[in-house]
Parts: C-alpha cells; sequence; structure tokens
C-alpha cells in the first residue's frame, strides 16, 4: 500500500474513533463504530508492516467495552485516545 492509500484510510480510522470517543462522552457504546475500527483494520490496516501497533491497540479498546462496570465509558475514552495517538505517529512517519 502506497504511503498516501495508507495516510488515507487512517485518517477514515482516526475518524471513527473520534466519532466513538464523541458517543462515549455522551455515554452511549456505538457497536457499530466499534465494529467499523475492526473492519477497517482487517481490511489492510492490520496487515500493513508499519501498522504493527493498531491491532495491539484496537484490542484494548474493544476488550475496554466487553465488561459492563462504571469505569467503562472512562476506560474506553483513554482507549481512544492511545488509539488515535498510534494513528497521528504512523501518519506523522509517512511524512
Amino acid at each position: 500500500m502506497s504511503d498516501i492509500e495508507l495516510a488515507r484510510r487512517l485518517r477514515t480510522l482516526r475518524r471513527a474513533v473520534l466519532m466513538l470517543q464523541t458517543e462515549l462522552r455522551h455515554g452511549h457504546v456505538d457497536e457499530g463504530l466499534i465494529a467499523e475500527i475492526d473492519r477497517q483494520l482487517e481490511h489492510g490496516l492490520g496487515l500493513d508492516d508499519r501498522c504493527e501497533r493498531l491491532p495491539a491497540a484496537v484490542d484494548a479498546l474493544r476488550e475496554n467495552t466487553m465488561t459492563p462496570r462504571a469505569e467503562l465509558h472512562g476506560d474506553t475514552i483513554r482507549a481512544c485516545e492511545r488509539l488515535k495517538d498510534e494513528i497521528e505517529a504512523i501518519i506523522s512517519r509517512l511524512g
């Protein structure tokens, strides 16, 4: 995948993560957005060597949503922040 295509896909992923984070701040867990984030990773991003840390960040985000608890939203929002940081780090290395 070219740098331009990778950057485009990463920006699309970042938008999905940002939308999920916004929903969480409003007290909603949007399973559709989580599924979309998973799909984006499975359709190329997770296989690209430059994105080797993304699968772990997405797994951490997914794990935070699995067990209903009082800290669910806060922990998942922080997992979104970490995932966005990983995305930004990859985009910045692309130049």
